[in-house]
């Protein structure tokens, strides 16, 4: 009977001390993968209370739907990662432009037998951030080149992917901290 009452007590100090351990071992840690207080990322632009727009889009393709594509993944970016608030008209803190310099796109059809569309898509572009006061550049990602190979159903998929990647790699630069 002693023996049993000791097992007990033993087990339950046991999972006393797990249950302890588990709950210490989570302190100061955040769900949303991000560091500070606010729970946003941090960038150039502060703590994520800044506003900014787009201020312009250049792109050298042949494309019309590229530069309306381009706005639209850079503002999903920005907004998913807590960069900065949104404003689509008015005075803003920063205003964003996106300088695409190069483009290519290949599509072939694998082989006689197979009529998948295998597309080679390389997209350069350069992210600028100016001050929405002064007009002075704040920072510059500098020239993001991204290349890749697509197995797609069509060639603007492909596109889109690879300006996809290519503005996520440009806005990581953004929030990187040395």
């Amino acid at each position: 009977m002693k023996n049993t009452v000791f097992r007990t007590c033993k087990v339950m100090l046991a999972a006393a001390v797990c249950c302890l351990g588990l709950a210490l071992g989570g302190c100061g840690y955040q769900s949303d993968g991000f560091t500070t207080a606010s729970s946003r990322a941090h960038s150039v632009l502060g703590s994520g209370d800044s506003t900014i727009k787009i201020d312009k889009v250049e792109q050298v393709t042949l494309y019309p739907w590229v530069q309306y594509h381009l706005r639209s993944v850079v503002r999903d970016e920005v907004t998913l990662r807590r960069l900065a608030k949104w404003v689509d008209s008015g005075k803003a803190d920063y205003l964003l432009s996106v300088n695409m310099s190069g483009f290519k796109v290949r599509s072939s059809i694998s082989n006689r037998a197979d009529m998948t569309l295998l597309s080679n898509t390389t997209v350069s572009l350069e992210i600028v951030v100016r001050s929405g006061k002064s007009g002075a550049v704040v920072w510059r990602s500098g020239v993001v080149r991204y290349t890749d190979k697509f197995e797609t159903v069509d060639e603007p998929s492909a596109i889109r992917d690879g300006l996809n990647e290519a503005v996520r790699r440009a806005l990581d630069r953004m929030q990187q901290q040395f």
